[in-house]
């Protein structure tokens, strides 16, 4: 029988930055995957000034590409070129970047271990017991950062208000010369978008939709590639659900907590979910730290800890519903002087969408961001 102090479910980013933060306490951390690694993973890549700043360790061998633009059209039309001097996102390949965070987590010293199955998951008053095809693995908390199609979740019936977005992507082969910016093309699908992510010898393309009745597939991409780029049939096209509706997330009483997509923590109006992964994983490690040594409630004190990020997904879940139900208005805000300044240096900063609506005038004013609004604000 494999015993620690703490499980986590799930080597991605969420996992991984739970399992470093809680290794770095002075706490035996083993770490669960279904896969071994490297392995592939279906991502666009972009990885936000504010993602990158919430790790604790540099990932520059990753990064593929840095941008500082970002072109914005709404249904193929009225292509803009917001030009910014500054990073707004830097391109990663998902697979190298998990299979980073992964080593330098077991570096820290977290124990890795596949595991192919999980069979039940049993909580009591001091411990949790997950029965998989190992054996059976006992810990003090369990964090489940399993992904959109959570093994944890389902078992444990811990979040109710899940719901799910969906995405297709493909690559297409290009020169590390040729002229790219990050794209977005708003309301080529409805509630969603189109996407061009240049990375170092390739272009990630995809459709994106919050909708999770909205059917994407294959030919949608054919169809969206040619006639954005004019290249070849995509290859490697996959389809990935993106977990949402996390503002509606409650952990709870007891010893499991969610992370990442797991948790719905998706942002529903861009389809970023890198960031709050980083940043629920640090969360719910400092709650079950927190609780390792003081007997404190970790569910309290984690639900405490994720209301910023809620906020932050109640706004982007208010904002895209208005935006994709009238996209045309919506696109001409977007492309107005003073969004597209707010945005750009909000972006830059680091700073999450709510604090870019709060703060963005300064930049079209040229006025300084308070003390808490030069980046992360959490």
């Amino acid at each position: 029988m494999l015993t620690a102090d703490i499980i986590v479910v799930g080597a991605g980013p969420a996992g991984c930055s739970a399992a470093w933060d809680l290794t770095a306490n002075g706490l035996r951390v083993l770490l669960l995957d279904r896969a071994e690694f490297p392995r592939k993973k279906t991502c666009a890549g972009g990885l936000t000034v504010k993602a990158v700043r919430a790790l604790r360790y540099s990932i520059a061998p990753v990064i593929q590409r840095t941008v500082c633009d970002l072109s914005v059209s709404c249904r193929m039309r009225n292509q803009k070129r917001f030009k910014g001097i500054h990073p707004i996102c830097h391109m990663i390949e998902r697979s190298a970047f998990d299979y980073f965070c992964l080593k330098k987590t077991v570096a820290a010293g977290a124990r890795f271990s596949v595991v192919k199955r999980i069979d039940q998951i049993v909580e009591s008053d001091r411990r949790v017991s997950v029965i998989t095809d190992r054996g059976v693995i006992r810990a003090r908390f369990l964090i489940g950062a399993d992904g959109a199609h959570s093994r944890v979740r389902r078992l444990t019936g811990r979040f109710d208000g899940y719901r799910a977005g969906f995405a297709v992507e493909g690559i297409v082969d290009c020169s590390p010369s040729m002229d790219l910016s990050m794209g977005f093309d708003f309301s080529r699908v409805s509630g969603g978008y189109g996407w061009i992510f240049p990375k170092k010898n390739h272009i990630n393309v995809g459709l994106y939709s919050l909708k999770a009745d909205v059917k994407i597939d294959r030919q949608d991409l054919v169809d969206y590639v040619v006639q954005r780029i004019g290249r070849p049939v995509p290859t490697r096209i996959t389809g990935f659900p993106l977990g949402m509706g996390g503002w509606r997330y409650r952990p709870g009483r007891g010893r499991v907590l969610l992370v990442g997509d797991a948790a719905g923590l998706v942002d529903p109006l861009l389809g970023e979910g890198l960031y709050h992964a980083i940043i629920s994983g640090q969360k719910a490690a400092a709650a079950i730290a927190d609780a390792m040594g003081t007997g404190k409630d970790a569910c309290k004190t984690y639900a405490n800890g994720l209301v910023p990020i809620q906020r932050d997904l109640l706004f982007a879940h208010a904002a895209s519903a208005a935006f994709y139900k009238l996209p045309k208005i919506g696109y001409l805000l977007l492309v107005s002087p003073p969004a597209r300044i707010a945005l750009m240096g909000g972006f830059s900063k680091g700073m999450p969408l709510l604090d870019i609506f709060r703060h963005g005038y300064r930049f079209w004013f040229g006025m300084p961001l308070p003390a808490n609004g030069k980046q992360n604000c959490f």
